[in-house]
């Protein structure tokens, strides 16, 4: 307990040095926060090269709006809120390029989904990149951020029926490739 408070006391001393611009502190939060969020960029943009640009864009925004932290907040939570933003404001700028009309509406929300198929964190990460980016946007937001469908509407800038359509459509795309993952392992077993 006490070695956790240590860190907490030395990351808050570090916060507050980079809150005056002090470039070693920042780069110090950079360093230890970058892995992490580079993941969360991760969840939502496939491609590494945009993820990076997000998460450069996101550290900007993070050190700009430094001063408007607040301690009693947790600080990875306050972080990682920045860097799903930005990943969601880079996910509408290119959702405005693309139909997602493309996507069949004749999904229902009552589809099976199996949640209890023991796959391994990076198994399933890989099976959610290769999601199409309007359904892995709306899966991450529904799944791992506790979006409701109105929020994603609202973050996405698109209909109720898209999200939920979206949302189900990730689910059944998950679901028949850890169901032909699931397969594969039982032949060779």
């Amino acid at each position: 307990m006490k070695k956790v408070i240590k860190i907490h006391f030395e990351n808050q001393k570090i916060i507050e040095k980079a809150k005056q611009n002090d470039r070693l502190a920042q780069k110090q939060l950079y360093e230890s926060y970058a892995p992490a969020m580079l993941s969360v960029c991760r969840l939502y943009i496939n491609d590494l090269h945009f993820a990076e640009d997000v998460l450069l864009k996101s550290f900007f925004k993070i050190f700009t709006h430094l001063k408007n932290y607040q301690e009693q907040h947790h600080f990875y939570a306050w972080i990682r809120r920045i860097v799903v933003n930005e990943c969601i404001d880079f996910l509408k700028s290119k959702m405005q390029k693309m139909s997602f009309s493309e996507l069949k509406n004749d999904y229902d929300e009552a589809d099976l989904w199996y949640e209890d198929e023991l796959l391994k964190e990076d198994e399933l990460q890989s099976l959610i990149d290769e999601l199409p980016e309007g359904c892995r946007a709306v899966f991450n937001l529904y799944v791992f951020e506790d979006y409701s469908h109105n929020q994603i509407c609202e973050e996405l800038n698109i209909s109720l029926g898209t999200s939920k359509s979206q949302l189900s459509y990730a689910k059944k795309i998950l679901k028949q490739k850890i169901e032909k993952q699931q397969t594969l392992k039982n032949k060779t077993l």
